[in-house]
């Protein structure tokens, strides 16, 4: 009988926002979980805006190992091995 290696179901990683002033270690996030469901808690803990003078700020998260910016259905595992920047989304012309 051997044994069967299965994939991990949680997933750690850091973040950090765009300064890199501020930053979290984030621990046994289940991989099942998308960036849009934790993208609120991770704001929260790092105490980085929500609002500006403008209204709703919105962010993003980029992948360090490659920048890719994940989208809010991408999952959390997307972000396995690597470290990640919180950061302001860009609406160009806006309004």
């Amino acid at each position: 009988m051997t044994a069967v290696m299965t994939e991990p179901r949680k997933v750690s990683f850091r973040v950090r926002d765009v300064t890199g002033q501020k930053s979290a270690r984030i621990e046994d996030v289940m991989r099942g979980v998308t960036i849009g469901e934790i993208l609120p808690s991770l704001l929260a803990q790092m105490s980085l805006p929500t609002m500006d003078d403008s209204g709703p700020l919105t962010h993003a998260l980029r992948r360090d190992s490659d920048g890719a910016i994940l989208n809010d259905s991408d999952f959390v595992e997307e972000l396995a091995d690597t470290d990640a920047v919180i950061q302001p989304s860009v609406n160009a012309g806006a309004r």
